[in-house]
């Protein structure tokens, strides 16, 4: 992330509009994961645009559902299950899936 766009998201008066890499930051996820929560309804980006546009998302929002435990444990919840789902497609894609495995655990989204 720029370095200048962290300081600004670092205040305590944000722009008005975040975008993905910058909501990512503020909730504590990743930026790929921001793409898997809009498609689960769990975050709505402002506006209406197009699925392969650029999408921003009101801050005042954000930083209410960053202060939500019960919203970050659901978020947390619908990405760990929509990961294990993917991974235990690809372990049956694979046949046995044992080549797939990193020792039981699930294999983590950025490395596929």
């Amino acid at each position: 992330m720029n370095p200048q766009r962290k300081e600004i998201l670092s205040l305590p008066a944000l722009p008005g509009r975040l975008d993905r890499a910058e909501t990512a930051w503020r909730l504590g996820f990743e930026p790929n994961h921001i793409t898997v929560l809009v498609s689960l309804g769990l975050l709505k980006p402002l506006g209406h645009p197009a699925a392969s546009t650029m999408k921003y998302f009101a801050s005042v929002e954000i930083e209410a559902l960053r202060n939500d435990p019960k919203w970050l444990a659901k978020a947390s919840d619908a990405l760990r299950y929509k990961w294990k789902l993917k991974n235990d497609a690809a372990k049956k894609r694979a046949g046995n899936g044992s080549s797939q495995s990193n020792g039981g655990g699930l294999i983590h989204p950025e490395s596929e």
